[in-house]
C-alpha cells in the first residue's frame, strides 16, 4: 500500500501532467518540396542525427522575442522529436534532390552507404518579423574508406513573418530545404573515385 504523502505527490503530479498535456497544441514540421534533381556519384547515402544546439532539441518550441530572449511559444509543442524530424527532412529532401537514395541513419537492409552527412547546427532561430538563421557546418564522408572528407560552413536566412507556430515551422523547414540544396550541389560534385 502506497504511503498517504506519497499517494497525494503523485495525485498532484498526475492532475499536473494532465493539465498541461490536455491544452498543448502539437505541432509538425511541413514537408520539404524540391524542384532540382542532380545527378550523385553514389548510389545509397546516409544522414546522421543532427547536431542541435540544446534549444532547438527541446519538444517545447521556442521563439525569440524582440530582445533576443529565448521564449516558449504558448502551448506549442513539436509533435515529434526535433533531432529525429529535423533529420528526417533533410534526408527526405536531399532524397527527392539527388539521384541516389537518401535516408536517415540506421541503414536497415541497405547495408554500407557511399557517402555519409552529417550535419552540425550552431544557430537555428528565428525572430519574428525578421528572419529564421540557420547556421552551421557539414561534414561529406566515405564509409566504405574512400578519400572523400568534404566540410562546409552554411549560413542560410529566411523570412519570418509573424510569431504564429505555424509560420515559425514553415520557416525551419525552408531553411532546411535551402540547407539540402547547398548540400546536394557538394554532393553532385563528389567523383565515383573518392567514394
Amino acid at each position: 500500500m502506497l504511503n498517504p504523502i506519497r499517494a497525494s505527490y503523485l495525485l498532484v503530479a498526475t492532475i499536473a501532467l494532465t493539465a498541461c498535456g490536455g491544452n498543448a497544441e502539437r505541432y509538425l514540421l511541413p514537408e520539404a518540396t524540391m524542384e532540382t534533381q542532380r545527378q550523385s556519384a553514389a548510389s545509397v547515402i546516409v544522414v546522421g542525427p543532427i547536431d542541435l544546439p540544446s534549444y532547438v532539441r527541446d519538444i517545447e518550441i521556442n521563439i525569440q522575442d524582440q530582445d533576443g530572449v529565448l521564449r516558449p511559444a504558448p502551448n506549442g509543442f513539436w509533435a515529434d522529436d526535433p533531432t529525429r524530424a529535423l533529420t528526417e527532412l533533410l534526408a527526405d529532401a536531399l532524397d527527392q534532390s539527388l539521384t541516389a537514395v537518401v535516408a536517415s541513419d540506421p541503414l536497415p537492409g541497405l547495408g554500407l552507404a557511399d557517402l555519409r552527412v552529417d550535419v552540425k547546427v550552431r544557430r537555428f532561430v528565428g525572430k519574428p518579423g525578421q528572419t529564421m538563421e540557420l547556421k552551421g557546418q557539414y561534414f561529406l564522408t566515405a564509409p566504405k574508406g574512400g578519400q572523400l572528407q568534404k566540410i562546409e560552413r552554411f549560413e542560410i536566412s529566411v523570412p519570418l513573418p509573424t510569431s504564429e507556430v505555424t509560420d515559425y515551422a514553415a520557416a525551419q523547414s525552408r531553411a532546411i530545404a535551402l540547407l539540402s540544396n547547398q548540400i546536394s550541389a557538394s554532393i553532385s560534385g563528389v567523383r565515383r573515385s573518392q567514394l
